[in-house]
């Protein structure tokens, strides 16, 4: 029986680049970086793009090496023999590890709380374990190759051809291993330019303007501030992750932890999205080091094959793990990053993790699950669904390839969610099926977003009659899942609705935030199993990225609502 996360090589291939400059070293470029024609993509023959390699009769030991198209560093220098004998090694350690203990790494990492980094070189520093190949080069250069992936170090093949299926923002050129398997086709008409100035509202120029006009205030600002500096404070110093028990990083001076916490990649996640959504990168900001270390942590996670990376590791309902929500939520941080500053050590892993959706998509609900579709095969649920969408948004907005087949099946999936001849939307099938007529505030909140973001008019009846309800409602004290997307709909859809719940939003969150001790910035609310399985640390998050509403994104019903819309 298939183990879950065997879909994927366990094998941390890893992304090159990005550890090797510490944060501000190097400044963003404008636009994304063409492959120079001298270097191009390297595969041995025999190997069809997109695919596994296919070694013929007798042949075991063929080999398949990437180049980035970068010159003059550490890995050119050193003999072939040298590096094969290196990754063989690496990689039957890391085996062996896969096979005693699938989290054993992630607990390492939460249980090895160390001292604080003291020097930029040991931000270089940064491997999971000995399984991890290091990659060195000069401080403003990237390797020239990849360590050589051998074909039978596979546990498991993905025989999904990903390349003929992703659709791709115009003028966007992928370098390396993603140029050959996700290439560009140009259908989707959005402007680059105009996707990109969605997130422009987060610089320090536009965002004391859209403070103003959209109802932020000093408290607000204050308040962002003051969890940043939580948030700062319980990153694992050694490793850059976070996790939803935050207690194992500050001795336990803040209360209730989180009980999923294996679950690195979706508490990293959360935490980037919230400097990211206030303007802080691994190049700009106060928080330069703190971006740089997260990022880097889910750079060197992800597990990466052929065409796909994902942050996935097992049933997170069921076992804690990293699951589908925990891919979705590290994917936005990852595309955001890219975005926000066009640095080429992000492209790799945030056009990956897009591709990864398509993959672990249902093909035939257009849902996703807790497990990818080759595992669970399970129909979907409306939450999952929520988070995959908004990392499909923060590619399109970051000028990357995204699948369109893979929105409209989510949107058909979202068609099957909606209460008959209402405005609310389902759990899941089951849910439905149960009670068709009863559904969830949460799931129509996330629901209605998805809409939106597909280009559903402000005029139609279902997503009118759902900014009644939550107005008339307000912002739940014990609900900050409802809150949070429910505070995204409000805003986008604007106007006294929006005035109005931002006025009770707003005070209710700015009133409730831990102001003395060691959880200063901190929010914790009793939320039932959310913030049981979250805690602290999730329920911060998920307030922090709502009083960052303000300047997230641009409003969608605006001038340029058809750019910002996925093209359907």
């Amino acid at each position: 029986m298939q183990k879950p996360g065997e879909e994927l090589d366990p094998l941390q291939v890893g992304l090159p680049g990005f550890l090797d400059s510490p944060p501000a070293s190097k400044p963003a470029s404008s636009s994304p970086q063409v492959a120079s024609p001298a270097s191009p993509v390297v595969t041995a023959p025999g190997v069809t793009r997109g695919k596994g390699p296919e070694p013929k009769a007798g042949e075991t030991d063929k080999k398949v090496t990437y180049e980035t198209g970068r010159r003059g560093s550490f890995w050119g220098a050193v003999p072939s023999w040298a590096i094969s004998t290196a990754v063989h090694v690496a990689a039957l350690l890391a085996l062996a590890a896969w096979n005693i203990e699938p989290i054993q790494k992630e607990l390492q990492l939460l249980l090895n709380v160390g001292e604080s980094t003291s020097s930029d070189s040991d931000l270089e520093e940064f491997a999971m374990d000995s399984s991890t190949a290091e990659l060195e080069s000069e401080p403003d250069e990237a390797p020239s190759e990849v360590p050589t992936i051998e074909p039978s170090m596979m546990e498991s093949e993905t025989t999904l051809d990903v390349s003929s299926i992703v659709a791709a923002a115009p003028d966007v050129s992928l370098p390396t291993l993603s140029q050959s398997l996700a290439p560009s086709s140009g259908i989707s008409a959005q402007s680059n330019a105009a996707m990109r100035a969605a997130m422009s509202s987060r610089s320090k120029e536009t965002k004391r303007e859209m403070l103003k006009k959209f109802g932020g205030t000093t408290e607000t600002e204050r308040a962002v501030a003051l969890a940043l500096e939580w948030l700062a404070k319980h990153q694992n110093p050694e490793t850059g992750a976070w996790t939803l028990s935050h207690s194992l990083i500050c001795g336990g001076q803040c209360d209730h932890p989180g009980k999923r916490l294996a679950s690195l990649n979706a508490a990293t996640g959360l935490a980037l999205m919230c400097f990211l959504g206030a303007g802080q990168t691994h190049l700009e900001g106060d928080y330069k080091e703190t971006v740089f270390k997260g990022l880097s942590f889910l750079i060197q996670s992800m597990r990466v094959q052929q065409a796909i990376g994902g942050w996935y590791r097992g049933d997170g309902h069921a076992q804690g793990l990293d699951d589908m929500y925990a891919h979705g939520i590290a994917s936005i941080a990852m595309c955001e990053a890219y975005g926000m500053t066009r640095d080429q050590r992000l492209l790799e892993a945030a056009q990956l993790s897009i591709n990864f959706l398509t993959y672990a998509q249902n093909p035939n609900t257009g849902g996703w699950h807790y497990s990818p579709f080759p595992i669970g095969n399970l129909p979907g649920d409306t939450s999952v669904v929520g988070w995959q969408m908004m990392a499909i948004k923060s590619a399109a907005m970051s000028g990357l390839n995204y699948d369109l087949d893979t929105v409209r099946r989510a949107n058909l999936f979202l068609d099957s969610m909606m209460v008959p001849k209402g405005f609310g939307y389902h759990y899941s099938l089951d849910s439905k099926m149960k009670n068709p007529l009863e559904y969830r505030p949460a799931m129509t909140a996330c629901g209605v977003l998805c809409r939106m973001y597909s280009g559903w008019s402000k005029e139609d009846p279902t997503i009118k009659a759902a900014i009644e309800k939550f107005n008339a409602d307000g912002p739940l004290p014990n609900d900050s899942y409802y809150n949070y997307y429910a505070t995204q709909v409000m805003k986008q859809y604007g106007g006294p609705e929006w005035e109005a719940w931002n006025v009770r939003m707003r005070d209710m969150l700015v009133s409730s935030q831990v102001q003395s001790g060691h959880a200063s910035g901190s929010w914790y609310v009793d939320e039932g199993l959310s913030s049981d399985q979250g805690g602290r640390l999730y329920v911060t998050c998920m307030k922090t990225m709502m009083l960052e509403v303000y300047y997230r994104y641009m409003p969608l019903y605006a001038e340029q609502a058809e750019e910002d819309a996925f093209e359907l």
